[in-house]
């Protein structure tokens, strides 16, 4: 009966060993293969982060040429890879503010603040958009949203002046003006450089 029982186990184990061995190869070649997955993906997000950024500065650089529609492609291509890149939102707002879109730059904007409500140039721009369209009491509302996060914002220190001047309101602007100007002493000299003063 022993040796009956030994073959037995020489038959469990001669059965159990391979299946056990095949086993493993078969949850090996998955870990390969996940592996092989990540990085195929974080090779794609890396090439697609990549090419979000190069269409970016493409875009920003058309805006800055005044090649408005251009920019406004260059964007809608990084909508098209990523419709959550706040800055290709934001670049959207900034050239349609430029073609005299304002209606719809204000919604571009409103998108790139939905998913950044602290994104400062958003906020300014669209201040800057709504004094375009004469709504200068809103947009000292964003203008000051913009200062709340950092009171030594100079675009919106001058824009609120700006837009407080188109009101009539002033005192107001020239107080928001001198900040801006006390915080930029070298262009304030600047300007003052090119003042034609009577004789002496």
């Amino acid at each position: 009966m022993k040796t009956l029982l030994l073959k037995k186990d020489t038959f469990l184990a001669s059965v159990v060993v391979p299946l056990f061995l095949i086993l493993i190869v078969l949850v090996l070649s998955n870990v390969t293969h996940q592996t092989q997955n990540s990085e195929a993906i974080n090779t794609t997000q890396r090439t697609s982060s990549s090419a979000i950024s190069e269409l970016i500065q493409k875009g920003n650089t058309m805006l800055n040429s005044s090649k408005y529609e251009e920019a406004l492609v260059t964007f809608d291509q990084v909508l098209k890879i990523d419709t959550r890149s706040v800055d290709a939102l934001y670049g959207k707002g900034l050239v349609l503010n430029q073609l005299g879109r304002y209606e719809e730059a204000i919604t571009w904007f409103d998108k790139a603040l939905s998913i950044d409500p602290k994104f400062i140039d958003a906020l300014n721009n669209k201040g800057v958009t709504l004094a375009n369209l004469d709504r200068y009491e809103e947009a000292i509302t964003w203008f000051d949203k913009a200062l709340s996060i950092d009171p030594k914002f100079i675009d919106a220190l001058y824009n609120k002046g700006g837009a407080l001047g188109e009101l009539g309101r002033y005192e107001e602007a020239i107080v928001w003006t001198d900040k801006a100007l006390a915080l930029e002493p070298a262009n304030q000299n600047d300007s003052n450089s090119n003042l034609l003063l009577p004789n002496e």
